[in-house]
């Protein structure tokens, strides 16, 4: 029986059968090919996931030109291995759902997520909207002080989006300041961010529909960012790490629980070592917090100024092995913490290691 040739040209391929697709995806060797067949429809977006998770490990991101393209099965990519405009004209200061947070080096400082993949961009308000920058150049003008750029440039510490950014509804919060954290805020068509009475921020994320922030000792907050009253309310609970002189980081489990995780230092006056990890749980309904004992068959990736999450370990494809039960982290290395053993073992080394940032696939394949 013949085709008719408006029956075929009116085929799609999105029309093919979801196993076919799964099994031609399977069969890519190379990361970017699986994130270049989610750029095609919903459909092929929802199925490369699916096969990225089983086969690749989470992306690398150097904020710096980097040599290395895979490190213990990692894939590094940096700026010169991907298009990504104007790469000699910003700064790269973070990352939040599979985009990575931009900032013009010049005025009036534009700011902008910006997908390293597909080069989709987010606009958000120009760093020149805050009153602290304004003065950091006034004082620039009159000091002829050059460390003026370098303070604008770490002025925002980590940002975190709600949803997806290709969501119209999407919410944008910043860690931000020159001396201790504030918090700040921006929605879809803004023209300057909001600011939420805080001070000493550390760390924030969105979890399960939530903003939350965590101070310098442990307080944890949850933020309404409600148009005419934002603020940034405690949590009553008390959190059995609170003062625990240590690093702290909100991390999502792998069936969206809020972590938090405690790096504790054995600090000297000349390093500060890394010496073993711990990870609270928060109960929403109880509003109480229990220590996770094990990351059996996961492990938990950190990362200073983008995403930390939970993810599935074991062999991923032919290029990469997750270590079961571990915690990955960059500290001026990129390290993995054995939770049985308790041994710190480096996995790379490099002068950018504290410019990486973890990419995942629930962030990239949106």
């Amino acid at each position: 029986m013949a085709v008719s040739s408006s029956s075929s040209s009116s085929a799609s391929w999105s029309d093919l059968l979801p196993e076919l697709i799964e099994a031609v995806f399977h069969s890519l060797n190379d990361a970017k090919d699986i994130l270049s067949c989610a750029t095609v429809c919903s459909s092929w977006r929802h199925t490369s996931s699916s096969v990225y998770k089983r086969k690749f490990v989470p992306f690398l991101f150097v904020s710096h030109p980097s040599s290395a393209q895979y490190s213990d099965g990692f894939r590094i990519t940096s700026p010169e291995n991907i298009i990504f405009s104007g790469n000699d004209q910003i700064w790269i200061c973070g990352s939040t759902g599979g985009f990575l947070l931009t900032v013009n080096v010049s005025f009036p400082f534009e700011v902008n997520l910006q997908n390293p993949f597909t080069n989709t961009v987010v606009s958000l308000p120009p760093l020149a909207s805050f009153e602290d920058i304004q003065r950091l150049l006034q004082f620039q003008v009159i000091s002829q002080h050059s460390g003026a750029l370098t303070l604008i440039k770490n002025f925002i510490k980590k940002a975190v989006s709600s949803t997806s950014l290709l969501d119209p509804d999407w919410v944008v919060l910043i860690i931000h300041d020159t001396d201790g954290g504030k918090l700040a805020f921006c929605r879809r068509g803004d023209k300057q961010w909001t600011g939420l009475e805080s001070d000493h921020v550390d760390d924030i994320v969105f979890c399960s529909g939530v903003f939350f922030a965590m101070d310098r000792v442990g307080v944890i907050y949850q933020c309404e960012l409600s148009s005419n009253d934002p603020k940034a309310i405690p949590l009553c609970s008390v959190s059995p790490f609170k003062y625990d002189p240590c690093k702290k980081y909100f991390a999502e489990s792998d069936y969206s629980k809020l972590w938090v995780v405690l790096q504790k230092l054995d600090i000297s006056d000349e390093y500060d070592f890394t010496t073993y990890f711990e990870i609270y749980e928060f109960n929403s309904e109880m509003e109480e917090w229990t220590m996770v004992r094990s990351l059996r068959g996961k492990a938990l990736f950190l990362s200073p100024q983008g995403r930390c999450v939970a993810v599935l370990a074991g062999e991923i494809g032919s290029r990469g092995f997750i270590k079961d039960n571990s915690v990955y982290f960059i500290n001026e290395s990129l390290s993995v913490f054995e939770w049985e053993s308790k041994q710190i073992k480096k996995v790379y080394e490099s002068s950018f290691c504290n410019c990486m940032h973890w990419v995942t696939p629930a962030d990239v394949l949106q």
